[in-house]
């Protein structure tokens, strides 16, 4: 498809069938909402592989569904803004096409393209979908804008493409008090 004219019909029938009343913004959230980090590829989508409808969850995706600098921002964001404290599940996945940033040849490459850096092209490989989502976990719960007031708690998942299963890599640990 060149453009998006069936995803704009799809949106008519969207649209026609969605209680709009129930989207609206709530008088008074819940103490806590549940927040999805995964990949930007077309093959993770977590409305299907975790049954996530519209307004169930926030959902954050990026290439590789890594944590950085961005995210972390919008995860503050997202729960000032809600007055909510979220609930992060991190999902990385098998077959990740990041996995190609820990070819040097590639990567040096692609950073020259982009003006990318090639360090941080390296950090942000997913080969290891397990090992990586336990980093990105870490990272999350130590930056000093993760504090108790803005998480709840974080979790980290691998969503294995060959089954459509996902495998819990590390439990929900709640933030340390700061």
């Amino acid at each position: 498809m060149s453009d998006l004219n069936e995803f704009l019909k799809r949106n008519q029938a969207f649209a026609a069938n969605i209680d709009l009343a129930r989207l609206a913004m709530p008088t008074s959230m819940p103490e806590r909402l549940p927040l999805v980090l995964t990949c930007a590829d077309p093959r993770v989508e977590p409305a299907g592989f975790l049954g996530i409808g519209t307004g169930d969850a926030g959902v954050l995706r990026n290439t590789g569904g890594r944590v950085d600098g961005r995210v972390i921002e919008d995860i503050a964001y997202l729960a000032v803004r809600l007055g909510v404290r979220m609930d992060v599940a991190i999902v990385h996945h098998t077959q990740c096409g990041t996995g190609l940033l820990a070819d040097p040849a590639f990567r040096r490459s692609f950073a020259a393209r982009t003006g990318g850096d090639d360090t941080v092209l390296a950090e942000r490989a997913v080969t290891d979908p397990a090992a990586t989502v336990r980093r990105d976990v870490e990272k999350l719960l130590a930056d000093p804008l993760m504090t108790s007031e803005i998480l709840a708690s974080v979790s980290g998942h691998v969503l294995r493409l060959e089954t459509g299963l996902v495998e819990t890599v590390v439990e929900s640990v709640m933030p340390a008090n700061r």
